[in-house]
């Protein structure tokens, strides 16, 4: 009863679970070894902020640490945060000029969470420094981009970790499309070595080399096209295709096809080829609403905007918005209980 903060929703301690989730007949504990040089074990699913004796009772009443000595006990942390609504997309402070804040002060909870604000905020304090305009990431270009909108835009009344579900272009944001996204940008403003950017690029031309090579291989139907697709559960092939096409059919790899093609291509860049050939109309759909939001994205509206003196629009937007002081239309329509009408008479004030 002395914490008096909200707790982190993803990873709550062990009674707190006996609250919440009385209904359950079971808690699952793992106990994970620290390292391979330590002969510590962490128990996951256990953290708690009772008392020292409290915790000698329940540890040693699990089966098998009867008799374990707790080398370190557990603990719980209370801070206070900034509201994140007072803080500009780039992390600079809405109200301190200079003062760019990252991790747990902006509400967030995790080490991730952390570590990409501290990127985001050192980048930006020394772009600041130059002259040089703000690194903002979008929400169709990382996830990144979608934790910070979402700080900026609708903050947070508890410990935010950032989920992909919060994503709406989760299939753009794919790991093994990071580099393509984001390391073009990171070399621009200096985060990425020239030996790194260059064996990037090596790469990307290799890709598309691939893409070249498979749209001109003609596979016609004969006997070893046969035995691949009696192997993956297909009819023969009855009429022939290049090896791209081939490549949209599910449970076709290049893996598969190699001895039709006579070639074997690098694992990493084959799974690339196939994920893009295989979900090209989603990924197309997705880059089309992506582009919609961006074009959103370059209406800036202007700082000294007066809100409340704008009739046409909703009372509650008015308020919001003179609160949130969004920067872009884009980010405007992001914040709850901004509706379409109100959108619209944004960007007339902005066309004036």
């Amino acid at each position: 009863g002395l914490v008096k903060g909200v707790g982190p929703r993803y990873c709550p301690s062990i009674e707190d679970k006996l609250v919440r989730f009385s209904d359950k007949p079971r808690h699952q504990l793992f106990l994970e070894p620290e390292s391979k040089e330590l002969d510590t074990i962490y128990i996951q699913g256990f953290s708690t902020s009772m008392p020292v004796d409290v915790q000698e009772k329940m540890v040693h009443s699990l089966p098998g640490l009867e008799n374990c000595i707790i080398e370190k006990y557990a603990y719980a942390i209370e801070y206070d945060a900034i509201d994140p609504l007072q803080m500009k997309p780039s992390l600079e402070s809405k109200i301190v000029e200079n003062l760019f804040t990252a991790g747990q002060v902006n509400g967030t909870s995790g080490y991730e969470e952390a570590a990409g604000q501290g990127l985001m905020a050192g980048a930006n304090a020394a772009l600041k420094i130059d002259g040089k305009e703000p690194f903002v990431l979008r929400r169709d270009e990382a996830y990144i981009g979608v934790m910070i909108d979402d700080l900026s835009t609708k903050g947070t009344k508890e410990p935010y970790r950032l989920l992909t579900s919060r994503a709406e272009y989760r299939l753009l944001l794919r790991h093994d499309n990071a580099d393509q996204r984001l390391l073009a940008k990171a070399y621009a403003i200096g985060l990425v070595s020239k030996g790194r950017h260059d064996a990037f690029r090596a790469k990307m031309d290799a890709l598309d080399q691939i893409r070249e090579e498979l749209a001109n291989t003609h596979i016609r139907p004969d006997e070893r096209i046969g035995r691949v697709f009696a192997s993956l559960g297909y009819d023969e092939l009855k009429h022939g295709t290049s090896a791209l096409e081939l490549l949209k059919r599910p449970k076709v790899t290049l893996k598969a096809l190699a001895p039709v093609i006579g070639k074997e291509y690098d694992p990493e860049l084959a799974q690339e080829i196939e994920i893009e050939v295989k979900y090209a109309g989603y990924i197309e759909k997705a880059k089309r609403d992506a582009a919609h939001l961006q074009a959103m994205e370059q209406k800036k509206l202007p700082a000294g905007l007066e809100y409340k003196t704008m009739e046409n629009l909703s009372l509650e937007a008015r308020q919001k918005l003179d609160e949130i002081r969004p920067l872009t239309l884009g980010q405007a329509s992001r914040i709850s209980g901004i509706n379409p009408s109100d959108i619209a008479i944004l960007a007339m004030y902005v066309k004036k």
